[in-house]
C-alpha cells in the first residue's frame, strides 16, 4: 500500500472522532453495488485488498493513522450509443407520423433510451485511498486530480455531517520557492533537484515549457527564470528517501520510495498478505510524517488560512 500522488488537508478544527466512531460512521456510507438503471454508486469499502481481510471492516488504524478507501462504480454508456438510439427512434417516429420530435418532447424520448440501455451497460470501478493522521491534524489522499481529492473530502463530510478541512497552504508559494531553487538559492541539504521541470510566464495564458533529461542548472534554463518564468512543476528527491513531482499548487504527484524502504517492507511483510499491508503502510506513513512537515519548513511554514 503505497501512496503514488499527496493532496493535503489540515484540520481547521481538531479532528476528535475515535478509530471505532468513524469506522461505524463509515458503515453507514457503505459501498453498494449499481442498481440497473443507476449510472452510479459511491460508498466506502475495505481498504485492506488482500483475501483474508475482513472485507465489512472499512478502517484500518495503526498508531496515529487510519486509512481509509472509497469506491465510484459507474456504467459506461458513451453519449455516442445514447445518440445513435435516439436517432434511430426520431428516424421512426418521423416515419410513422411525419413529424420529427424535438425539445421536451425529445429529451423525454432521451431520457427513456437511458434507462432501457443502463442495464445493459457495462460498469468500470475506482478506489480512492486516503489516511488520517491525527498527531498532526491532516487528512492525505492519494489522488492524481484535485476533483478526485474533492470528492472523497465531499463524501467523507456527507457521511460525518461536518469535517472541517481545507487544502494546506503554505506561506511561501511552491512555484517561488522551485524557483528561487532553479537559480541556485535557499536549497537545503536534504533536497536534491532531478531533471525534470515545467516553466510557465506569469501572464495569464502565458507560454509553457516542459524539460525531461535536462540539466536544470544549464544556461538555458537560466535564460527562461532571467525572463520572468517561474517553475510550475519540479522533479525533486528528498532525503535519498523518496522521489516526487511537486507542483505549484503544492499537490506532490509521481511518489516513489526509495528501494531501500521498499525491500524493508517486503522483508518485514515476508509472505503474509496482511503483515506486508501493514509494514507498507506503517512504513509508508512513517516517512511523509517527516516529509510533509520537512516540505511546509522550506515553505517558510503554514499560512494562517490554512491553520485558523
Amino acid at each position: 500500500m503505497w501512496f503514488k500522488n499527496l493532496k493535503i488537508y489540515r484540520f481547521s478544527k481538531p479532528f476528535t472522532l475515535s478509530p471505532e466512531q468513524l469506522e461505524q460512521q463509515l458503515a453507514d456510507k457503505s459501498f453498494q453495488p449499481c442498481a440497473s438503471t443507476q449510472p452510479s454508486s459511491y460508498g466506502w469499502v475495505s481498504p485492506l485488498n488482500h483475501p483474508d481481510a475482513v472485507q465489512n471492516q472499512l478502517t484500518h488504524t495503526i498508531g496515529q493513522y487510519t486509512i481509509f478507501c472509497s469506491r465510484l462504480e459507474e456504467r459506461i454508456l458513451p453519449a455516442s450509443v445514447i445518440n445513435d438510439a435516439l436517432n434511430d427512434k426520431l428516424d421512426s417516429i418521423q416515419s410513422e407520423t411525419d413529424r420529427r420530435p424535438v425539445g421536451k418532447y425529445k429529451q423525454s424520448i432521451k431520457d427513456e433510451l437511458i434507462l432501457d440501455l443502463l442495464p445493459k451497460a457495462f460498469t468500470r470501478s475506482k478506489r480512492t485511498y486516503a489516511y488520517l493522521d491525527r498527531e498532526q491534524q491532516l487528512i492525505i489522499v492519494d489522488a492524481a486530480s484535485s476533483n478526485k481529492a474533492e470528492e472523497l473530502i465531499e463524501f467523507l463530510r456527507q457521511t460525518l455531517g461536518c469535517l472541517p478541512v481545507v487544502p494546506l497552504k503554505t506561506t511561501t508559494s511552491p512555484a517561488t520557492l522551485m524557483t528561487a531553487w532553479l537559480k541556485g538559492e535557499n536549497l537545503a541539504d536534504d533536497f536534491i533537484i532531478k531533471d525534470e521541470c515545467e516553466l510557465q510566464e506569469a501572464a495569464e495564458d502565458g507560454a509553457i515549457i516542459r524539460c525531461k533529461r535536462q540539466d536544470l542548472s544549464s544556461d538555458e534554463i537560466q535564460m527562461h527564470l532571467d525572463n520572468g518564468k517561474q517553475v510550475t512543476r519540479l522533479v525533486i528527491n528528498w532525503n535519498d528517501a523518496l522521489e516526487c513531482l511537486l507542483q505549484d499548487d503544492l499537490n506532490i504527484k509521481r511518489l516513489k520510495f526509495s528501494d531501500e524502504l521498499l525491500e524493508q517492507a517486503a522483508d518485514d511483510g515476508a509472505e503474509d498478505p496482511a503483515a506486508r499491508f501493514d509494514a507498507d503502510f506503517n512504513l509508508m506513513t512513517g516517512e511523509l510524517s517527516r516529509f510533509i512537515p520537512r516540505l511546509i519548513e522550506v515553505l517558510d511554514g503554514e499560512s494562517v488560512s490554512s491553520v485558523k
